[in-house]
């Protein structure tokens, strides 16, 4: 069976291979009954991903013209296939939707554990989201009720593209308090953060444009700014935050059109800039007319410490855009975020969005500015806080009892997670797969590099478990991870003693 790929050729190749199949058989060369070559081998003959003879199997399968069976293989089926009588019987099949999947379609590997994570007895220390349990449930459905009664045929009809015009007032007064001067036109409300950073990213990256994000940064990002067609740059992140001195050499270098940062509370590593490093940023982004896009979802959950300026109350020069959502402080289910930006930015960025999904839920936004104007959600924030902050302190004592002293963590002041760093001979990922078992998971850390991942990083979520069930959680991960380290400390010492025999 002789089949020639042309790689230059707009048609994909699984539709290649379908199509000098059914050439094939029309002629005779393959005949009824025939066994075709297993996946993996015409895959290895052809020199293509075994996912493309997947795909034109199935889509051969679909249309009747061969068939597989379990243990056995796949064989061609005696059916016709010529002019119209093949037309008539491929109309009748259906849709092989797998054929034209592409690979960054198909399910990932970790998939399966957003299911494990809502199975009865799974401890989850994976997800950075508020624990559902604390929504103050009578209050917002009062605010709901509030908002139907005052404007719900209003709220039910098409609204605005930038927003609930009260809601984009009320963010313009608290953005002021933050020392950030904007008009509430200034301020676009989005279906969250990613919203925000998919809206940046289409208006501002064109094709073989770099941007800088940080690395381990948010999947988030990474998902919008380092896709297949996209180009990056990855910065590393220390005890300040960004790492500026590597920063500089790049923009020394390159010419990004962006940088990406979460200055606050990073996710994952949990540090917050210092007052100086913001600073320093800002001149440095000035300096090589770079825009920044500032990330300050987890400003509100501070625990300790003083508070710092974002940076975007820092920007005397007009380049920061700054994202922020209720998703961390209030309720993910509602979707409800927004961005600020000189107002040309943000006329561009809201007709794009017009354009996207017209706007956010005005059901949603007139809910969260009733339960914000009534000051309730700053009485759930400070419950929360209150909270998180004792879930925190539960883990860093459990971390302190039972991981093993060669493991490293942060105290961080805010946000959700504690960011672990195990000694290099562990792989973060194997030890989830064990947790999983036990009734754990967490975030191994290599989910959050777009480049270079560490293997040996964890990250731990507080904010949704309660004190017993963390401890229990800690002391389960603890068991593992010193019982992987044992066994790998005695394969070495083996290998060291047979060194020293081999050298005597």
């Amino acid at each position: 069976m002789l089949i020639e790929l042309n790689r230059e050729s707009p048609l994909p190749l699984y539709a290649q291979i379908v199509t000098q199949m059914r050439e094939m058989i029309r002629r005779g060369v393959l005949k009824a009954g025939d066994r075709l070559p297993a996946n993996r081998e015409l895959a290895k003959k052809l020199g293509v991903n075994r996912n493309t003879i997947t795909a034109a199997y199935e889509e051969l399968t679909a249309e009747g013209i061969i068939r597989s069976h379990v243990g056995q293989g796949t064989f061609v089926n005696d059916v016709p296939i010529l002019g119209a009588i093949r037309e008539e019987r491929v109309a009748t099949f259906p849709m092989s939707w797998n054929a034209v999947l592409t690979d960054q379609s198909r399910e990932s590997s970790f998939s399966n554990f957003m299911n494990i994570q809502s199975q009865k007895d799974t401890i989850s220390l994976s997800h950075g989201l508020p624990q559902s349990e604390l929504f103050p449930l009578e209050d917002f459905r009062l605010s709901l009720n509030r908002a139907f009664r005052k404007e719900g045929q209003t709220l039910l009809q098409l609204g605005l593209s930038g927003g609930y015009q009260p809601l984009q007032k009320h963010l313009a007064a608290q953005m002021a308090l933050l020392g950030i001067q904007v008009t509430p036109d200034e301020v676009l409300i989005t279906n969250g953060c990613q919203q925000s950073l998919d809206l940046i990213s289409r208006i501002l990256v064109r094709p073989g444009d770099e941007v800088v994000i940080e690395n381990p940064t948010f999947p988030g990002a990474i998902s919008v700014f380092c896709g297949a067609n996209s180009k990056f740059l990855s910065v590393p992140v220390n005890q300040r935050g960004i790492d500026l001195d590597v920063l500089e050499d790049i923009l020394t270098q390159r010419r990004p059109k962006l940088i990406y940062t979460v200055p606050t509370f990073q996710n994952p590593t949990g540090t917050a800039m210092d007052i100086g490093a913001r600073r320093q940023l800002i001149e440095l982004a000035a300096r090589h007319r770079v825009p920044i896009i500032e990330d300050d979802i987890y400003r509100e959950l501070r625990y300790d410490g003083a508070d710092v300026l974002p940076l975007k109350a820092l920007d005397k020069y007009g380049l920061v855009i700054y994202i922020s959502s209720f998703s961390k402080v209030g309720f993910p289910g509602l979707r409800v975020g927004w961005m600020v930006a000189p107002r040309p930015l943000i006329e561009h960025l809201n007709a794009l969005k017009q354009r996207s999904d017209v706007h956010a839920s005005m059901l949603s936004q007139a809910a969260i500015y009733e339960f914000a104007r009534q000051g309730l959600l700053n009485k759930h924030v400070r419950r929360a806080k209150k909270i998180y902050a004792e879930r925190r302190d539960v883990m860093l004592e459990a971390l302190e009892k039972y991981f093993p002293a060669e493991a490293e963590w942060n105290k961080p002041e805010g946000g959700m997670t504690i960011w672990i760093r195990l000694p290099e001979s562990l792989n973060a990922s194997q030890i989830l797969l064990e947790a999983a078992k036990q009734g754990v998971i967490f975030s191994p850390g290599e989910r959050f590099y777009a480049s270079q991942p560490q293997c040996h990083l964890m990250r731990l979520s507080f904010t949704m478990t309660d004190a017993a069930q963390i401890e229990l959680a800690v002391k389960r991960l603890g068991a593992i991870i010193k019982t992987q380290l044992s066994r790998w400390k005695t394969h070495r010492g083996i290998l060291i003693a047979e060194g020293r025999r081999a050298l005597m």
